[in-house]
């Protein structure tokens, strides 16, 4: 059975399942992550309708991702009207967390290349005084 990798999107973070699990196929990986989700969504204090998770195969590429909010079973009544908006208000903040987690990795590496060069330009002083 081929490996699969469930990645939660939360707005703060990515969260790997680093050892992956067995399943049929796409499809029978994706409804576990529809399970997982209801399983998380069970816990209200938290706001989650821009959580996703991601569904990877063995080689961590994209298979599928849902929309905690799409699952949501407490807007589920609104009409179109309403929950449409909702969905896309979702979809835009879990795009705009992934965002700001590429900018925090940038920032990070920029900040590791300016230590790094911290050193190198110290050596360099060091010799030539």
């Amino acid at each position: 059975m081929p490996l699969y990798h469930f990645v939660l999107k939360t707005n703060r973070d990515h969260i790997p399942d680093r050892d992956g699990s067995n399943w049929p196929n796409g499809a029978a990986a994706h409804e576990e992550a529809v399970l997982v989700a209801h399983d998380l969504m069970r816990n209200q204090k938290v706001k989650r309708h821009a959580w996703r998770i991601e569904v990877c195969d063995e080689d961590l590429r994209h298979c599928s991702e849902l929309l905690f909010v799409e699952l949501d079973e407490t807007i589920a009544y609104l009409p179109p009207e309403v929950r449409d908006p909702y969905i896309v208000t979702s979809r835009r903040m879990a795009a705009l967390s992934d965002a700001m987690l590429a900018v925090r990795g940038t920032l990070m590496q920029v900040s590791e290349t300016l230590s790094q060069a911290d050193i190198v330009v110290a050596a360099v002083a060091g010799k030539h005084a």
